[in-house]
């Protein structure tokens, strides 16, 4: 009797274990598929939700990592999604989306090289995916390799001929390596059949290179008719800032440049310019300015050399307020 009635229980048991895992197993399935339905949709929040319960319902569901991660990306929580899209990696290494969203979450925060890495994988997958050569152009481009940029974003235009950020990146590393009439011809060719949509951005990249070449009242005109078609266009603000701080228009150059800040905090080129125009109005914000640009430039090569003569400036500055305060105590 006693055997019997374990063997019963045994199979109940049995039963019940096997009902609660197919259980988990559908409600896990619906997670995911919710999860996927929501981000469809653009209910990345709901999508988000719906992946993080997959995951703790069962915690090796990969495809759940994945896609949790590629919606992190979209919602700008990069690191949380370098997190999940790693975890992936176990099953998903060789799979387009995973490797490319990696890149991107990596690219955000400034890690060129792993972005790199991951997308020429996403390129190994799908070698003329545009998004992809684009991103990868402007890694490249990012970090000095303006060989690597140019190779990419030719490989680009192939595929896109008519695409304006293309046109952008190969006139922008032209003006890098000071070919400044293939910078130009590169940009004016894109603007004859371009988007109205995007001629503010190609209006304010031919207004860096004129300014470059010395033609500040040309680059003034470029630079207004950017800011025109679009008022929060960071850099055609600061290419006005630097073409007024040139005319020595110092509160109007102040003015441009702070907008194009506010915009995009982290210009470093706008504290050194913004240090300058300051001195001679207020020393306090000039040191401000200067000491923002030095935090900012400290691992950037392009304003390295910068560094010293902006730390004699800081001194130079501190010595005059110090001179200025004792004469006031007089």
């Amino acid at each position: 009797m006693d055997l019997k009635i374990s063997y019963k229980a045994l199979i109940f048991i049995v039963f019940a274990s096997l009902t609660v895992l197919s259980c988990q197993s559908s409600s896990n399935k619906t997670y995911v598929a919710q999860g996927n339905q929501y981000a469809k949709d653009g209910l990345l929040r709901e999508a988000i939700e719906s992946y993080k319960k997959s995951i703790a319902t069962r915690p090796k569901n990969f495809a759940a990592y994945r896609n949790l991660g590629m919606v992190l990306v979209k919602v700008g929580n990069y690191k949380d999604a370098i997190r999940y899209l790693d975890k992936a990696m176990d099953r998903y290494s060789n799979n387009f989306d995973a490797n490319f969203y990696l890149g991107e979450a990596y690219r955000a925060l400034e890690n060129y090289a792993d972005a790199i890495f991951h997308y020429q994988k996403s390129l190994k997958l799908k070698p003329l995916d545009s998004k992809t050569l684009k991103a990868l152009a402007w890694s490249y481009f990012r970090i000095r390799y303006y060989s690597e940029a140019l190779q990419t974003a030719r490989k680009l235009q192939k595929v896109e001929p008519r695409d304006a950020q293309t046109a952008i990146i190969i006139s922008r590393t032209y003006l890098k390596i000071k070919r400044y009439k293939d910078a130009l011809n590169t940009i004016r060719t894109a603007k004859e059949d371009a988007e109205k949509f995007d001629l503010a951005y190609l209006h304010s990249v031919e207004g860096d290179i004129m300014f470059e070449l010395g033609a500040v009242k040309r680059a003034m005109k470029l630079y207004k008719l950017a800011v025109k078609e679009q008022p929060l266009l960071a850099g055609a603000l600061l290419g006005l800032g630097k073409c007024y701080l040139e005319e020595k228009r110092l509160k109007v150059a102040i003015t441009y440049m702070e907008r194009a800040l506010r915009i995009r905090p982290y210009l470093t080129e706008t504290h050194l310019l913004l240090g300058k125009a300051y001195e001679k109005i207020n020393i306090q914000k000039a040191v401000k300015h200067y000491q923002l640009f030095r935090k900012q430039a400290s691992t950037d090569p392009e304003y390295i050399s910068l560094l010293t003569d902006v730390k004699k400036r800081i001194s130079n500055l501190r010595k005059s307020k110090k001179r200025a305060n004792n004469k006031e105590n007089l």
